[in-house]
C-alpha cells in the first residue's frame, strides 16, 4: 500500500496536524494532547447514532471509543474534532456546589473572574487593553 500524507486535526483537542503519512501506525499519538490518532473518534466512520457507534458493519465492537485499536476498517477523518459545549454541566455543578454550600472547582471560574483577572495583569505589566 503506497502511503501518502495528509492535513488533517486532532479527535480531541482540534490541534492541527500537517502532512501526516498514511496509514499511520496504532500506535500514532497527537503531538499536542497525546491522544491515540487510530481510535474510533477519529475514524470517518464513527457515528454515536449507529449501533456500536460506528456505520460499517463488519467491524468488530470496540469498548473503548477513544483507545488504539486494531480495527482493518479504519478511516482518518480528517474533521474529527467536536467542540464540547460544557454549559450545562457548569450549570449543574454549579447548582448542586450551592445546594451543598461548597465552592465552585477552579475550572469552573466564570469568565468575567478570568477577564478581570487578565485586565489585571495588564495593568501591572503596563500592556494597554
Amino acid at each position: 500500500m503506497a502511503s501518502r500524507s495528509v492535513d488533517m486535526q486532532c479527535w480531541k483537542c482540534g490541534t492541527e496536524l500537517k502532512n501526516v503519512l498514511l496509514p499511520f501506525s496504532r500506535y500514532e499519538e497527537c503531538g499536542k494532547c497525546r491522544a491515540d490518532l487510530h481510535a474510533c473518534l477519529g475514524c470517518r466512520h464513527y457515528d454515536p447514532a449507529a449501533a456500536d457507534a460506528c456505520r460499517e458493519d463488519r467491524a468488530d465492537f470496540i469498548l473503548d471509543k477513544d483507545k488504539a485499536n486494531f480495527c482493518d476498517f479504519f478511516t482518518v477523518h480528517t474533521k474529527a474534532y467536536r467542540p464540547h459545549d460544557n454549559t450545562a454541566a457548569q450549570k449543574a455543578r454549579a447548582a448542586l456546589a450551592e445546594m451543598f454550600g461548597e465552592d465552585l472547582p477552579a475550572d469552573d471560574v466564570d469568565s468575567t473572574q478570568s477577564d478581570q483577572a487578565l485586565a489585571e495583569l495588564k495593568r501591572l505589566f503596563g500592556e494597554s487593553e
